[in-house]
C-alpha cells in the first residue's frame, strides 16, 4: 500500500513511493492555454505542490517522476530554467530584511545558470530587472511565485507596514510585467489579486480563482479520494465494522466519503457553483489517522496545524468579533463581483475573507 505524501515536492512523492492525485491534465491544459496565472486556495490546500510540479515538469520533463500519469506521453514542452520564489519563507516584520530574503535566491538562480555580468542591487524590482536586461535574447525562464500575498496578509492591521511591503511588491511585479524573457509564470496566495495597485501592474496574469474549468485543479474531488485512496478507505471500514478487508462493499465506502464530506468537503472554488472539493492537509490527515490508530476520527487536522492564516487571526484582532460570529447563525450569499472587483486587503469585505481563508 502507498504511503499518503508529507511533503509539497513531487520528486519527494515518488521517490518515497507516496500517493499522488493525478493533477496533470490541469497543467497540462493550463500551460498550454495561458502565459501568466494566479489562483488564490487557503492555506495547506496544495498550491505548493500544484507549482512544484509545474516547475519540475519545465525544468527536467516527464522522466522519471511522472511516469503513469495521465501528462506522460503529452507533454511536449522544451525544457526551461525555474525560479521558484516562496514569499512563506520570508519576513514579513522587517521590508530590508525581505528584500535581502528576496534578492538571494534570484542571485543564485541567475549564478546557476551562467548568468552573471547584471548590476547588483539591493532592491528586488532592479536585480530581477537587470537581470533580465543581460539575458541572452532567446533565453527563457519560468517564474513560479509561491503566497505572494504572505507579507500584506500578515500586516493587515499594520497599516504603516503593510503600505511598505505594497510598494515593494507593486514595484517587483512592474519589474516583471510583460517580460519576454518569461515563457510562463504562475502566482499562488490565500487572497484574490485584489490590491488596486498590485492589481494594476499584473494585469497580464489571468486570474483562475473561481474559473470553472481549473476548479478542482486544487484540493480533492470525491472521485479522486476513492480512485488514488481506496486502500485507505477499505482499512477505515474494515476497522470500523469489525470485518475484513474483503468483505467490505462499495455502499460501505460511500457511506465513510459521505461522512468525510460532512467534515472536510464544501469547499468550491467554481463561478458557477458546480464543483466542490474536499481539503487536502485534512483529507490526507485523517486517512493517515486511520492507518497509524486503527480507528476512524474525525479530527481538525487542518486547523490543528495551523490552517488558519494569519490575516483571519489579525482581522479578528482588529474588527468586531460579533461580526464574525454572526456568520455562525445565518447562511451568507455573496455576489461573485464581490470576489472579483479589486480592493485593498485592508478594507477587504469580511465574507470573501472568510471565503478565500477556507
Amino acid at each position: 500500500m502507498k504511503l499518503i505524501a508529507q511533503s509539497e515536492n513531487i520528486e519527494n512523492i515518488v521517490d518515497k513511493n507516496s500517493i499522488y492525485v493525478d493533477k496533470t491534465e490541469y497543467i497540462y491544459n493550463l500551460t498550454k492555454q495561458y502565459d501568466r496565472v494566479f489562483f488564490s486556495r487557503p492555506r495547506r490546500f496544495g498550491k505548493s505542490l500544484t507549482l512544484n510540479t509545474i516547475g519540475t515538469l519545465f525544468e527536467k520533463g516527464v522522466e522519471p517522476y511522472f511516469n503513469g500519469t495521465w501528462i506522460y506521453d503529452k507533454w511536449d514542452q522544451d525544457k526551461y530554467p525555474v525560479l521558484h520564489l516562496s514569499f512563506l519563507e520570508y519576513s514579513a516584520t522587517d521590508l530590508d530584511a525581505f528584500k535581502k530574503n528576496l534578492c538571494q535566491p534570484i542571485r543564485d538562480f541567475a549564478k546557476l545558470n551562467g548568468i552573471t555580468d547584471y548590476a547588483d542591487d539591493i532592491e528586488p524590482s532592479n536585480l530581477i530587472r537587470n537581470i533580465f536586461t543581460v539575458m541572452q535574447d532567446k533565453m527563457q525562464i519560468v517564474l513560479l511565485i509561491d503566497e505572494y500575498d504572505r507579507q500584506l496578509t500578515a500586516n493587515i492591521n499594520n497599516p504603516e507596514l503593510y503600505e511598505k511591503f505594497r510598494i515593494c511588491i507593486r514595484d517587483f511585479y512592474g519589474a516583471i510585467k510583460g517580460k519576454k524573457q518569461i515563457k510562463f509564470m504562475a502566482v499562488t496566495g490565500v487572497t484574490r489579486l485584489k490590491d488596486e495597485s498590485i492589481f494594476s501592474v499584473g494585469a497580464d496574469i489571468k486570474d483562475l480563482s473561481y474559473e470553472n474549468d481549473y476548479s478542482t485543479m486544487i484540493g480533492f474531488t470525491r472521485d479522486e479520494i476513492k480512485k488514488f485512496y481506496i486502500d485507505y478507505l477499505k482499512l477505515g471500514v474494515s476497522y470500523e465494522n469489525n470485518k475484513s478487508l474483503e468483505s467490505v462493499t462499495d455502499s460501505e465506502i460511500e457511506n465513510l466519503l459521505d461522512r468525510m464530506a460532512d467534515y472536510y468537503d464544501c469547499y468550491c472554488f467554481d463561478e458557477f457553483n458546480q464543483n466542490k472539493v474536499f481539503s487536502t492537509y485534512s483529507v490526507n490527515d485523517f486517512l493517515r489517522d486511520i492507518y497509524e490508530s486503527k480507528t476512524v476520527r474525525f479530527g481538525d487536522y487542518w486547523f490543528d496545524v495551523g490552517g488558519l492564516p494569519s490575516i483571519l487571526t489579525n482581522y479578528i484582532a482588529s474588527f468586531n468579533l460579533n461580526e464574525i460570529c454572526q456568520l455562525l447563525t445565518s447562511e451568507i450569499s455573496i455576489p461573485y463581483n464581490d470576489f472579483m472587483n479589486p480592493t485593498s486587503l485592508i478594507d477587504i469585505n469580511k465574507n470573501v475573507l472568510m471565503c478565500q481563508t477556507g
